[in-house]
């Protein structure tokens, strides 16, 4: 078996090529997410930052919910994904960007894993990701567990639907903050077999879009009895401290991941 080089190959080899020439644009043909935005310490943010970044203009921290379903690349199914991340700045020799560095990504699918791992950088893990759970009271509540122990969750209170105004604005703001990562893939010895900061970018289209009263975050305390080497990873996020909490949203929509627009930055 010969491997084309100027084909896109996963493994295991024998499935072929996934594409050729020119990244394709992934679409997501439903979308919705819960989040919250706070801002935290800066000192926070910088050390859990690699050193090719340092924070951005505002120490704000987002935690977001996402379901997404109707994707080509899932056969029309989709997948749940709860993220941290944290706005950041790139200044290399070529590159000068701010945007959201993903400190970490649980998702509930395997092969979106792969894909966001190998190909973008993004630092993602297996976690199941509750529905959107909705009280008498109103409130929402996301929940990202592992092997039955809570890791973190988000509730809203009482969403007010926004007009087609505030909708376009918030769309605006959203598609003008790409995602910020660190590809590392180590070898079996020897340096890493990549070692480098990525950028990928999304067109998201809000169609639905509600601001919440309040929101609050909240964390397990799963040890590492529980949940092994993940408990590190969120005695990590729990030092990015809620100083002020700036919004809680909910919005339905749809989105397209630009795989044609990913790439390293220098």
């Amino acid at each position: 078996m010969e491997i084309d080089p100027n084909g896109y190959y996963r493994m295991p080899l024998i499935m072929g090529p996934l594409w050729k020439g020119e990244n394709p644009r992934l679409i997501y043909s439903q979308t919705e997410a819960v989040a919250i935005q706070y801002l935290t310490d800066p000192a926070a943010i910088a050390s859990l930052l690699p050193v090719c970044y340092k924070p951005g203009k505002e120490p704000q921290v987002t935690v977001l919910f996402a379901y997404n379903n109707g994707l080509d690349f899932m056969a029309g199914g989709g997948y749940r994904l709860a993220a941290v991340q944290v706005s950041a700045r790139f200044d290399g020799d070529q590159d000068h960007v701010e945007g959201d560095y993903i400190l970490v990504m649980f998702e509930d699918q395997t092969r979106p894993i792969i894909g966001g791992r190998e190909d973008l950088g993004v630092p993602k893990l297996y976690a199941d990701i509750s529905s959107i759970k909705v009280f008498p009271d109103g409130r929402l509540r996301c929940e990202a567990s592992l092997w039955g122990h809570l890791l973190f969750a988000l509730e809203l209170l009482l969403p007010k639907k926004q007009n087609s105004v505030v909708r376009l604005a918030a769309n605006k703001i959203i598609n003008s903050r790409p995602w910020l990562a660190y590809k590392y893939i180590p070898s079996l010895d020897g340096p890493p077999d990549a070692d480098y900061p990525t950028i990928s970018k999304n067109d998201t289209t809000i169609n639905d879009l509600w601001f919440a009263k309040s929101g609050t975050l909240f964390f397990g305390n799963a040890e590492t009895n529980d949940v092994g080497h993940v408990k590190t990873l969120i005695d990590a996020l729990k030092t990015l401290s809620v100083k002020k909490i700036k919004q809680a949203l909910h919005l339905r929509g749809s989105a397209v991941l630009r795989y044609d627009l990913s790439r390293r930055l220098v």
